[in-house]
């Protein structure tokens, strides 16, 4: 749906069915009996089937999803995802937000299902979008690091480890992290150290280190290429960083943990 002029849709809902509506431009009231849900870009918002609500909105862009009320209850049970979905409840009603860089996936998936709706690759789309949903909401697992540290981030630190995640790891650096966080490097390296018990450097070493590993195991590049990728121009100091976190050499970790055919 998309609107250029002041638009309104009247009261009403669903039976069997439940909504998502994923904006992805200008803003989106809607109305509800208790009160009114202000969405914007980027919000990713699940409709009851027992909401009644009308909705009003200018210079605006969203997807409407409607789905069967039967296929959501089947895959959350055989997925074991509702305790998943039902942590992310916000007065009453499911909803996440999406920045600006992880919105392009949504975006692409969503304008496909548009496209092939009410085919069987049309229900295939379907599955994959919900299950890349899940996904995002989970994350990936904590360091050990993260887990130790304190509960409590700072929403800018929050939002700074969100954008992170969306960016290429050998793409960074500290410099770039202090751009992206408006944070001086002073400022970023002692709250990384409050929070995260290591320097912003640490950190950054730290998902490079765990990219080499993955590289290691998965692919046959030379450990010279994979440390150059990654922005290790000093073999010597990547195999102390990389002994220094596995415990073993690069080569020595290829060995044990590789998925391919090698030749270092």
């Amino acid at each position: 749906m998309r609107s250029h002029r002041l638009w309104t849709f009247p009261r009403h809902r669903h039976r069997e069915v439940f909504e998502f509506y994923f904006l992805f431009e200008g803003e989106v009231v809607h109305h509800f009996d208790d009160h009114d849900y202000t969405m914007g870009e980027g919000d990713f918002l699940m409709i009851r089937e027992e909401d009644f609500h009308s909705l009003s909105g200018r210079n605006f862009d969203f997807f409407n999803l409607i789905l069967p009320l039967q296929f959501w209850d089947t895959l959350l049970d055989s997925l074991n995802l509702r305790k998943l979905f039902e942590s992310k409840v916000s007065q009453g009603r499911f909803f996440t937000h999406f920045l600006r860089e992880q919105q392009s996936w949504v975006l692409e998936d969503l304008e496909r299902l548009f496209l092939y709706q009410k085919t069987e690759y049309g229900d295939i789309l379907l599955s994959r979008f919900l299950l890349s949903l899940a996904s995002e909401l989970i994350g990936p697992p904590e360091t050990l690091a993260e887990k130790e540290a304190s509960p409590v981030l700072p929403s800018w630190l929050k939002s700074l480890m969100l954008e992170l995640e969306s960016r290429k790891v050998e793409s960074l650096t500290v410099r770039g992290m202090a751009d992206i966080s408006s944070k001086s490097p002073e400022h970023l390296s002692r709250t990384f150290r409050k929070y995260l018990g290591m320097t912003p450097s640490s950190w950054l070493n730290q998902q490079k280190l765990d990219r080499a590993a993955l590289m290691l195991e998965h692919s046959n590049s030379a450990v010279m290429d994979i440390a150059l990728s990654l922005g290790y121009d000093n073999l010597g100091y990547f195999y102390r960083l990389f002994t220094k976190r596995f415990a073993v050499p690069p080569v020595e970790y290829r060995k044990n943990y590789s998925l391919v055919p090698y030749g270092d």
